[in-house]
């Protein structure tokens, strides 16, 4: 099964697709997650910070359902986008994203992907995901380490490439509550 992940998440990252900035977490149905993400990403020497906040609720069996807000701060200007998605487990490790961006600056957007996670220790679960809109490749890949049953904290790596625009890429932390 882990070498069918791996397959899997190669050849996406290499097609350039994209992903979003909550990490993956497992909710079954009537659980919800809360979570909190930020980034330090460099997109051709511009620091640009985010901010994201978010909340997803296990749905049914095999869908999650969420919403994530994220503020992007670069010197001398500022915006924000806010998501609407779904995931659909394929399984446990693999899942299909469906959703829409809204942009303060812009249009929404549909976008469309895929995600998955596997256990690599006792506590440590690793994730990436990749998605992609009309005019927006986005792609993350990360780690998360379990506190406890409900706690957890992220550290993961983030790129973001919007039509003519430089890529905006770097590390990020965060953490979330499952509830």
């Amino acid at each position: 099964m882990k070498k069918k992940i791996l397959t899997l998440l190669t050849g996406t990252m290499l097609v350039a697709s994209v992903g979003m900035a909550a990490p993956l977490t497992d909710l079954q149905k009537g659980e919800s997650n809360i979570g909190y993400n930020h980034y330090n990403l460099d997109a051709a020497g511009q620091n640009i910070d985010t901010d994201g906040f978010y909340l997803e609720n296990g749905i049914g069996n095999k869908v999650i359902v969420g919403v994530e807000r994220n503020s992007y701060s670069v010197p001398g200007y500022d915006f924000k986008t806010t998501d609407i998605y779904a995931h659909y487990k394929l399984d446990p490790n693999i899942r299909l994203i469906v959703g829409s961006r809204d942009y303060s600056d812009g249009p929404s957007k549909m976008f469309y992907g895929v995600g998955a996670s596997t256990n690599l220790a006792p506590k440590v679960d690793g994730y990436a995901s990749v998605t992609t809109s009309s005019i927006v490749t986005e792609w993350q890949t990360g780690l998360t380490y379990k506190l406890n049953n409900q706690a957890s904290l992220h550290l993961g790596y983030k790129s973001y490439k919007e039509d003519g625009a430089a890529t905006a890429d770097g590390l990020g932390f965060g953490a979330n509550f499952k509830f």
